[in-house]
């Protein structure tokens, strides 16, 4: 017996078939994309602002960051000070090479501030008040970080200038 399957064979029918085929497994396969490619569509476009969001985040905490450096830089001598332990012995001989008669008092803190760690009553003579601006001034060199508050009391003595006023020791 003899195949005449491939005799039988017409290539057009073949074309045709092949081709629906074809056409048929690309509609399928679009069918189910589509929907699929907008939810993409939409994904990249939300993600894209996520990004951009991300990005402008980043900058402005770079930013910060610097600034904060270029703080920490400019501040280093009071953030020192701050870091130190105060010493009433040493202060005490401090006050000493700008007033006579020196009489320290402890002050209650009424406020709860964070930092401040004392408050002194400062009493004492002084020959002219130049002595009381160089006191300011070596405030700033000084080990801890104090702050004169006001009242500033200035009287005329017989024995010099006698001033009251205290003083706001800050330290963590």
């Amino acid at each position: 017996m003899k195949d005449k399957s491939l005799e039988e064979l017409n290539i057009v029918r073949i074309l045709i078939l092949a081709l629906s085929f074809i056409s048929i497994c690309t509609a399928l396969i679009l069918f189910l994309l589509l929907p699929v490619l907008k939810d993409y569509e939409q994904i990249n476009l939300r993600e894209n602002s996520q990004i951009g969001t991300v990005n402008s985040f980043k900058i402005d905490l770079k930013s910060s960051e610097d600034k904060i450096t270029q703080l920490q830089n400019i501040n280093k001598k009071n953030l020192d000070q701050f870091q130190q332990k105060f010493d009433e012995k040493k202060f005490n001989q401090f006050l000493k090479y700008y007033f006579k008669n020196i009489k320290i008092t402890n002050i209650k803190l009424q406020s709860q501030e964070e930092y401040l760690y004392k408050k002194l009553k400062i009493e004492g003579l002084m020959d002219n008040p130049k002595n009381f601006y160089n006191f300011i001034d070596a405030l700033k060199d000084y080990d801890n970080l104090i702050k004169i508050s006001y009242p500033i009391v200035l009287k005329a003595t017989p024995k010099g200038i006698a001033i009251n006023f205290s003083i706001e020791i800050y330290s963590d």
